[in-house]
């Protein structure tokens, strides 16, 4: 049987950006709530990249159902906090080494929050209202970070469990026998 995949979005990002994401959705979300995503596949194009999240993993029930459990005002709390410490610790990155922390300590508060931001039921108001409040104010957070990268990486490859691939995403796709799914 073949492994089904779902493309989330389309963002122009470095491949620092696109290795945070991959290690903090492993390791560190692991920390956060005892899940990780660890099938994710990217695809970059001129430097836009796809992002496809195994079915298997993100049915929308499994992460979901662990984060609502988890989902305390103090865990909240204490994400956000996490979140601003991360952003002052950036103020003062001079490496891409120090900029790939950082995005690997961030993506899985984005996670966090985009799960709450797509399932409001699972927050209280309280939580809704600081979210809001704190997407607004570091909206480009993230975009302005990326741009600091010196070494952006090739423009056109596939990433999957922490490999690059440089074929066609297709060709990756059939080899490794995954079938993406709308």
């Amino acid at each position: 049987m073949n492994k089904k995949y779902k493309k989330y979005l389309t963002r122009e990002c470095s491949l620092i950006m696109v290795k945070g994401w991959y290690k903090g959705d492993l390791d560190e979300l692991m920390r956060w709530v005892g899940f990780s995503f660890s099938n994710t596949i990217y695809e970059s194009k001129d430097g836009w990249v796809a992002v496809y999240y195994d079915e298997d993993e993100d049915n929308g029930d499994k992460f979901h159902e662990i984060l609502q459990k988890k989902l305390t005002g103090d865990m909240f709390n204490e994400v956000c906090d996490y979140f601003f410490e991360m952003i002052n610790k950036s103020q003062n990155v001079s490496s891409d080494e120090e900029i790939l922390d950082i995005f690997t300590k961030l993506h899985p508060v984005y996670t966090i929050f985009d799960e709450i931001s797509r399932y409001p039921k699972i927050a209280t108001d309280d939580m809704m209202r600081r979210i809001i409040r704190v997407r607004k104010t570091t909206e480009s957070f993230a975009h302005n970070l990326d741009r600091k990268v010196k070494d952006r990486g090739p423009k056109d490859y596939v990433f999957y469990k922490g490999e690059l691939y440089f074929i066609p995403f297709e060709q990756f796709i059939k080899e490794n026998g995954f079938e993406v799914v709308k």
